[in-house]
């Protein structure tokens, strides 16, 4: 028996996006007290030190996809 392709599917996963309350709470502040007032003024300042705060750093790509096709000729 001969295996022509072999392929493992990607997971799907949602990465969680950093500053998204912050952001949402300052859009609702806008619409709700104006663009001008003292607390969205507070509000943009969480979401700028968010915003400021180091990033994670990047994951790895996976290649198990490269090695399977590599070693896939020699499945029989």
């Amino acid at each position: 028996m001969r295996i022509d392709k072999l392929k493992v599917n990607k997971q799907k996963v949602i990465a969680a996006t950093p500053c998204t309350i912050e952001m949402a709470s300052l859009m609702s502040c806008w619409a709700t007290r104006g663009i001008d007032d003292r607390h969205c003024s507070t509000v943009a300042k969480s979401l700028i030190d968010c915003m400021n705060q180091p990033k994670a750093p990047a994951r790895r790509a996976n290649n198990i996809n490269y090695h399977l096709a590599r070693l896939g000729k020699f499945v029989l």
